[in-house]
């Protein structure tokens, strides 16, 4: 009887030092892009902002906001047939915005197919933030790199998002959107 009672009492005690669950997950794909490096436009950027927000007058907090953008790069080069063609590399990185940090980055060489693999740059996953509201801005940076050579980058994005929160879905305001 007393291990029952001990056992109850535990129980009690600890639900509150459990804190909230963070058990609903949204989750967006969009939007997606692309863009054209040329070697005498050789940069090119896209600002992505991701807001997650409890709606007013509700409880839910909002937690582990997460962007990952898959990039596809491909290139053309429209002398093929020449005996030395220069192949052109490219740098692609993931930067937040409000400290300048660089989150991922990842370069690729480009060889005569001109299509490489997709890659997935991503912020922090595993973040243990937690608030009412989370409201971020990334840069998708490109570079076309190495010896000036001709042909056309093309760079290909999808993006998704995702973020938990502790109240249903219906209480989290979620928006990831191209910015300016």
């Amino acid at each position: 009887m007393l291990g029952r009672f001990l056992l109850l009492g535990g129980l009690a005690l600890m639900t509150p030092a459990c804190g909230e669950d963070y058990d609903t997950y949204v989750e967006l794909r969009e939007p997606s892009g692309m863009h054209e490096l040329s070697a005498s436009e050789p940069v090119g950027s896209r600002r992505f902002r991701m807001v997650a927000a409890a709606k007013p007058d509700t409880r839910a907090k909002v937690a582990w906001p997460y962007l990952s953008l898959n990039v596809g790069r491909r290139w053309s080069n429209p002398d093929a047939s020449s005996a030395e063609v220069v192949y052109p590399w490219l740098r692609v990185r993931l930067v937040d915005e409000s400290d300048g940090a660089v989150l991922d980055e990842d370069v690729v060489v480009f060889d005569e197919q001109g299509l490489p693999r997709e890659e997935n740059l991503a912020n922090s996953p595993g973040r243990d933030d937690r608030a009412e509201r989370f409201d971020v801005t990334y840069r998708l940076e490109f570079e076309r790199q190495g010896t000036p050579s001709d042909g056309v980058i093309k760079v290909f994005w999808n993006t998704y998002a995702s973020v938990s929160s502790s109240g249903d879905r219906d209480e989290v305001e979620f928006t990831v959107t191209e910015q300016p």
